[in-house]
């Protein structure tokens, strides 16, 4: 995803981006004997934070999406960064709260995220100026994204698929979680809740040295305990 130039070039132009490994990479080997040994890195996680210019976590996108689905709602968070701040920093922490609340208590219901729009646009206003409100949303922000045309190798179209359905159950389910999660969170950093998040949220848990695979691993073998 990230390797895409017009996505990189999106992410450079309208935010300050940081990469942070926040475990080491699982490296797996696997001997067949004779000499053949394949090395291979496990599937990770990730979570896109977007914060205040203070460190505060506005919101966190799980997971991987579709790349268009992932600029839809980085433009989504750009909103919200302004939306919060239109009254005045003093009122941000309050509004932050209250849009977690509402945006938790819609997905709880089965309905789609509210979204953010841009009101009182003229041709007289000037960035700054825009104001930002929270509509409701409709059915058609949360469907799956359609295939693109010029996926044509069946695996292509498979990992698409994948992919697809990832960002649907983000949008849908994960974010739910973030929701509930920052709406009881006080000024919440990055270093604050990103263990609770991936356990919570990704299931993926950071203290665990076996990311939950060590029943997998060890339950049924039967020199576990040699």
């Amino acid at each position: 995803m990230f390797s895409r130039a017009e996505l990189a070039q999106y992410v450079q132009h309208h935010f300050e981006p940081v990469w942070q490994n926040v475990r080491d990479v699982p490296i797996v080997h696997v001997d067949f004997g004779k000499g053949n040994v394949i090395t291979r890195t496990l599937h990770g996680n990730i979570a896109t934070y977007v914060c205040s210019a203070e460190g505060e976590v506005l919101d966190v996108l799980p997971g991987i999406y579709v790349s268009d689905a992932y600029v839809t709602q980085l433009e989504q968070l750009r909103l919200l960064a302004r939306y919060v701040d239109q009254d005045g920093r003093d009122h941000r922490h309050a509004k932050l709260i209250a849009y977690h609340r509402d945006q938790a208590v819609t997905l709880g219901r089965g309905e789609p995220a509210n979204v953010l729009q841009r009101t009182d646009v003229s041709k007289a206003a000037i960035e700054r100026n825009i104001k930002v409100a929270l509509r409701p949303g409709t059915p058609s922000s949360t469907q799956r994204p359609n295939l693109p045309a010029d996926l044509t190798a069946i695996e292509d179209v498979a990992q698409w698929k994948e992919l697809a359905e990832d960002t649907r159950v983000n949008e849908r389910v994960r974010r739910r979680l973030i929701h509930e999660l920052l709406s009881k969170e006080h000024n919440a950093t990055p270093a604050s809740i990103t263990k609770r998040l991936y356990r919570e949220v990704l299931h993926a848990d950071l203290d665990d040295p076996f990311l939950g695979l060590g029943t997998v691993l060890f339950g049924t073998y039967p020199f576990k305990d040699g």
